[in-house]
């Protein structure tokens, strides 16, 4: 996880360093860097995580029935 943090904590310095102070892009993007990195840092629920096992489930089983016809 800490490997995805780094490339954010890059472009943070370098938006500081091109943009003029309260520029409003400068802004809008610190912002959404900010809000990425704490959405990024959120964990996946479990009925999330529940359900893409059952796709995945449903996708090998699909997958094996497609195979045995030929």
């Amino acid at each position: 996880m800490s490997e995805k943090k780094m490339p954010h904590q890059h472009s943070d310095a370098r938006l500081s360093a091109a943009g003029k102070k309260g520029d409003p892009n400068q802004i809008i993007s610190q912002k959404l860097n900010a809000l990425f990195s704490a959405v990024e840092q959120e964990g996946i629920p479990d009925r999330f995580l529940s359900l893409l096992e059952k796709l995945d489930e449903a996708e090998r089983r699909q997958s094996k029935e497609g195979t045995s016809d030929e």
